[in-house]
């Protein structure tokens, strides 16, 4: 066990692979304590119950300050060892034990030598490996007792729920495993994935405006964003557009809507890709051609095929969106990045409704950034402005309208927001009372803005913050417009 690590042995590590892993580690830590600093562990990560007493009891003099050795630990540790493996391993057969400051004196003699330290990277993968196949093996028990047991829907439902949490931290701490402690070697990664893909991995942005705001190509896998924009002003809309594009790349897509049905979405989709307006769709006998109602019926067909999922959300919290897109991830899994859709973060239901905006945005985004960075997904969130922005002299968004505030902003890579000056416009004039009134309209809306939606960004991580588009919006067909002359996108249905 020298050298780099094999990480093509890990499926055939044997009980004595793990134990001498374990003496290596020990080694290494009683010779030098910084290896406690980032190791990751444990103590229920050692199988043996006297390497969890120096590893647990060595953590707590590291964390006080104190020198952690062979000298230092002896008070904490029984006199012998009982004739187990821990007498037995590379020191000798001893069947009336080992006394106990033999073994730690040797374990820290060992740690000096440049081949121990040499196995201490590939010591630390084989203890993680073989821990986290013992706790999968516990829930594997677990879940084969709740199968006897006699539970009703509502119980087994929770036991479940639990065991996919404690699953989640499994895989939390299997990824982290996965992607090693090098900083460098995570980026090398990333390059490589994305050279081979000839880009970054994520899903396809319907429109390049919006693209060119995020400073960015593709959401990006295990990205966090954001929309944000008030009602009326068409986000819905847009956010079809940025499904349906995802669809059409063949990505799989899962909307979780507290607003619209599966109906309403598909039938929103049929308006912006064939022109077939809603008023139309909704008197199909009156108001369609046979052509029409025929695009529209293979429409509906042919998006049932495709790896696209819509969930009509009443009292969901956050746990069970998590839930939603994992088995919804596991089940239409293709190779390609999924994209998961939130509308609108204001209706998950919070785990305590007394908390703050901030403090309920904050614990609703930061298990949705887990979800994208565990399942390599891009996920967006809808966001409803709150009131106060749209009463300002000039209501244009800023990062104060998301909700939660400012703060609320943190755990997202990016995001977009959507505003169209003449609802706020028609809003004021319908109002104006005085000449101050009409001189802040005639100063905040200038230039031609009927039908003309801007886009901007009040938060991206790499890219210019101040960049703003417009787009043209097609009311008729609720779908924005590129205007800038290109050739017209191909149709998938």
């Amino acid at each position: 066990m020298s050298g780099p690590v094999d990480r093509s042995q890990f499926d055939r590590i044997s009980e004595d692979d793990a134990f001498e892993a374990a003496e290596d580690f020990l080694a290494c830590m009683l010779a030098n304590n910084q290896v406690l600093a980032e190791c990751g562990l444990e103590p229920e990560d050692f199988e043996e119950d006297i390497h969890q007493l120096i590893f647990r009891e060595g953590m707590a003099l590291y964390r006080s300050g104190q020198p952690v050795t062979a000298i230092s630990l002896k008070p904490y540790m029984p006199k012998v060892l009982s004739p187990s493996r821990s007498g037995q391993s590379a020191r000798g057969d001893n069947d009336g034990g080992i006394i106990t400051a033999d073994y730690m004196t040797g374990l820290m003699s060992q740690g000096f030598s440049p081949l121990t330290m040499q196995r201490l990277e590939p010591a630390l993968h084989i203890i993680k490996s073989v821990s986290l196949g013992r706790q999968l093996a516990r829930e594997a028990e677990i879940a084969s007792e709740l199968a006897k047991e006699g539970h009703t829907l509502l119980t087994l439902d929770d036991e479940i729920e639990q065991l996919e949490m404690r699953l989640k931290e499994r895989r939390t701490r299997l990824a982290a495993l996965k992607a090693g402690a090098a900083p460098g070697a995570s980026y090398l990664a990333m390059f490589e994935a994305s050279a081979r893909r000839d880009g970054v991995v994520g899903v396809p942005i319907a429109l390049p405006e919006v693209a060119k705001v995020l400073s960015e190509p593709v959401f990006e896998a295990g990205n966090l964003y954001g929309l944000l924009s008030s009602s009326g002003e068409g986000k819905s809309s847009l956010t079809m557009q940025l499904i349906y594009h995802a669809v059409k790349e063949g990505h799989p897509v899962l909307f979780l809507s507290y607003d619209q049905s599966a109906a309403q979405c598909v039938r929103q989709m049929i308006a912006q890709v064939h022109e077939i307006s809603v008023k139309q769709q909704r008197e199909p006998n009156r108001l369609m051609t046979q052509q029409e109602r025929d695009r529209c019926v293979l429409f509906a067909t042919q998006i049932n095929q495709q790896p696209f999922d819509i969930i009509r959300c009443q009292r969901e919290g956050v746990t069970q969106l998590v839930a939603y897109a994992r088995r919804f991830i596991k089940k239409r899994a293709n190779g390609k990045t999924p994209f998961i859709v939130i509308d609108h973060i204001g209706k998950v239901k919070p785990r305590d409704p007394k908390l703050s905006a901030d403090r309920i945005s904050g614990e609703v985004t930061v298990e949705l950034k887990a979800l994208a960075d565990e399942m390599a997904a891009s996920v967006l969130i809808l966001n409803q402005r709150n009131s106060f922005g749209t009463r300002r002299d000039n209501p244009r968004p800023i990062a104060a309208d998301l909700y939660g505030g400012e703060g609320a902003k943190a755990d997202y890579d990016a995001i977009l927001y959507l505003y169209r000056a003449e609802k706020y416009k028609a809003e004021r004039v319908a109002t104006a009372a005085s000449d101050s009134d009409w001189k802040k309209i005639n100063k905040v809306f200038v230039g031609d803005i009927e039908g003309i939606a801007e886009i901007g960004s009040v938060k991206v991580r790499f890219g210019d913050p101040t960049i703003r588009e417009t787009l043209r919006f097609e009311a008729e067909y609720t779908r924005y417009r590129s205007m800038k002359p290109t050739r017209p996108q191909e149709e998938l249905f």
